[in-house]
């Protein structure tokens, strides 16, 4: 069974793994935590290189991750020409809603900024749910 990048992260965990990344260079430590997978890390490196280099706001989880390919339209008159771009950038105006500085958010409510995320393809989970009804 092809597991998601995602998966394969958390696969790697739970066997008491890490990931070590420097530039392009993706490896793991103890190597055995990673043996089972060995294959299809390869396989999924550019996708669990680009997890690893998210930077989630606080009280954020991640629960899926599967970007699509540019472009993506968010609506009639925005279009998205480079995903991983936006999504670190929505994930800093994530960051700022949650802390209070909306003008950081471009003054986007949280539903507004998670629906952007799930555009492309993205789907996250706030710790205190309740925030979304802001």
């Amino acid at each position: 069974m092809a597991l998601s990048a995602l998966d394969l992260i958390q696969a790697v965990r739970e066997r008491g793994g890490r990931f070590l990344l420097d530039g392009e260079k993706l490896g793991v430590s103890p190597r055995s935590a990673a043996e089972p997978f060995a294959e299809q890390i390869r396989e999924s490196k550019r996708e669990i290189i680009a997890l690893l280099n998210l930077r989630l706001p606080t009280g954020v989880r991640l629960v899926k991750y599967a970007a699509k390919a540019a472009p993506v339209q968010l609506s009639p008159c925005s279009v998205v020409t480079d995903t991983e771009k936006f999504i670190g950038s929505t994930f800093r105006q994530l960051d700022a809603r949650l802390t209070g500085k909306d003008w950081a958010a471009g003054n986007f409510p949280l539903s507004t900024l998670l629906a952007r995320l799930e555009a492309v393809g993205v789907e996250v989970a706030l710790d205190d749910p309740g925030k979304a009804l802001q």
